[in-house]
């Protein structure tokens, strides 16, 4: 069976371009904002810059709606490295979206981190077919938060 994006036709999924970068930081910052329980590791700079980087390392791709860039992931080799979605398009569909580009964009499964407590996006990958693989005290990751492993599809065994 192939996979189809779902039927929201209010948000278009395309590459990312050079130009997108400022408002995939914008994202960025606007839903880590929401994650209380993450350390402010980085100045707003830094993170504008990081962004910037993403966008040459790696297959990226935004969630436009309405002309506004609303979401954005990246993709490297079996790796789901980046789903971000501002806040303001929270369960409006704009993750599953990209999600399921994700799964068409890398059909023979990925891999992917996510904060032990980010619930939200827990229950998202869970709903979504994604299965946790591990969970780690969060010793190997920049924040040393707990994290967790998941793997899509559910079949796959993690390669880390």
């Amino acid at each position: 069976m192939a996979l189809r994006p779902p039927q929201d036709r209010a948000t278009a999924v395309r590459p990312a371009q050079g130009g997108d970068a400022g408002a995939m930081a914008d994202v960025f910052l606007a839903a880590r904002a929401t994650m209380l329980y993450l350390p402010d590791l980085h100045s707003e700079d830094e993170t504008r810059a990081f962004i910037r980087s993403m966008v040459d390392k790696s297959e990226a791709f935004v969630a436009v709606r309405d002309d506004r860039v609303v979401g954005f992931l990246c993709l490297r080799d079996h790796w789901l490295e980046h789903l971000y979605v501002h806040p303001d398009c929270f369960n409006k569909h704009v993750g599953t979206r990209l999600l399921e580009h994700a799964k068409m964009a890398r059909p023979a499964g990925f891999q992917l981190w996510v904060f032990q407590d980010n619930d939200g996006a827990r229950r998202f990958y869970e709903r979504h077919g994604c299965r946790v693989a591990r969970l780690t005290e969060g010793r190997d990751n920049e924040e040393k938060l707990p994290d967790a492993l998941y793997v899509w599809p559910a079949t796959r065994e993690p390669s880390v």
